[in-house]
């Protein structure tokens, strides 16, 4: 399996996180995001921050797993976090910086933007930190150099408010990012599947068919890393065939990520086939009652990890009330 693929994935370590029962996991993942959105202070969101590295590095997980989680968000945070520090005027001024607009900084700045998307194909590695450079050197420019014909100046203004809010909501992302990539290295799907049915077996009660909802979303899950390899085989396969999905014109590319599309299809009908054939061949009825060779039992350290889940959320109200007024 790829090992840059996360979501989905099943590490085994033998851990005490490993070994708890799954419904407290979903439990206490539900109520670790329900303190992130409540409480409002950045300091208790950088505690919140350091206990999870606590309890990942007691998962006995390799960090770099968790690394790989963040890796596919990069671009939106640091595209979170400028946005915030530009447009958000509130809190105390901090920096006031001007910039010079000039014909000569366009045509610096077309040049970079035509060989970025030229060369770009050939940087394997940390693109996103290659892009970030040519932007910062093309505002670098403009601060420091007012020659090649000035058009306007204009400012950029740097509040208090804006790089705190910016901070706050790339670390609550973050944060959410390492807690549900947890769940899911430290819990098999099946793990999950049969909590999920305990868990929700109250919409019973309103005719809800609680074991199909699992189990669909049991096969989502596994279908998620499953597909992605394939993806990327296929991709590997037209690439070998000549096909370029980085050059081209339009058209072309249209045509090209259709060779790619199709075939996935394929493959996901056919191991939707092959899934559902074998469930038949072992008796799978879906509406029919069942027992498992997983059973659910409650623990000591379980009770434990409830307790402290309460206290932890009891206290991040607390806060926000002390807070609020």
């Amino acid at each position: 399996m790829n090992g840059k693929i996360v979501f989905g994935q099943y590490y085994n370590s033998n851990s005490w996180i490993h070994r708890l029962d799954p419904r407290v996991k979903l439990a206490s993942v539900l109520l670790f995001m329900i303190c992130l959105f409540v409480v409002e202070n950045i300091y208790c969101l950088l505690g919140f921050l350091g206990f999870l590295f606590i309890l990942i590095i007691t998962s006995k997980i390799p960090f770099v797993k968790f690394l790989n989680s963040i890796k596919m968000m990069t671009f939106v945070l640091i595209l979170t976090f400028i946005l915030q520090i530009i447009f958000r005027n509130d809190g105390e001024l901090l920096y006031s910086f001007n910039f010079n607009l000039t014909y000569l900084a366009i045509g610096i700045m077309v040049a970079l933007l035509i060989l970025w998307l030229l060369f770009s194909k050939y940087i394997k590695y940390l693109k996103n930190l290659v892009l970030i450079i040519l932007v910062a050197s093309v505002f670098i420019y403009q601060y420091y150099v007012n020659f090649g014909g000035l058009i306007t100046i204009y400012n950029i203004d740097i509040y208090s408010g804006g790089l705190l809010m910016g901070s706050y909501i790339v670390l609550r992302i973050i944060a959410l990012l390492l807690i549900s990539s947890l769940l899911t290295l430290s819990t098999t799907p099946t793990e999950l599947n049969n909590a999920l049915e305990k868990m929700l077996g109250f919409l019973k009660v309103f005719k809800i068919k609680v074991s199909i909802l699992t189990m669909m979303m049991s096969i989502a899950l596994r279908f998620i890393p499953t597909l992605i390899n394939e993806s990327d085989k296929i991709l590997k396969a037209q690439a070998s065939r000549g096909c370029d999905f980085n050059e081209g014109k339009f058209s072309e590319r249209i045509k090209q990520i259709i060779s790619l599309i199709v075939p996935m299809f394929v493959i996901a009908y056919k191991r939707a086939y092959d899934l559902a054939d074998a469930m038949e061949a072992r008796g799978y009825v879906p509406d029919r009652k069942r027992s498992s060779i997983y059973v659910l039992k409650y623990r000591l350290k379980d009770y434990l990890v409830y307790a402290f889940d309460l206290g932890l959320i009891a206290a991040c109200i607390f806060v926000k009330v002390r807070y609020a007024f």
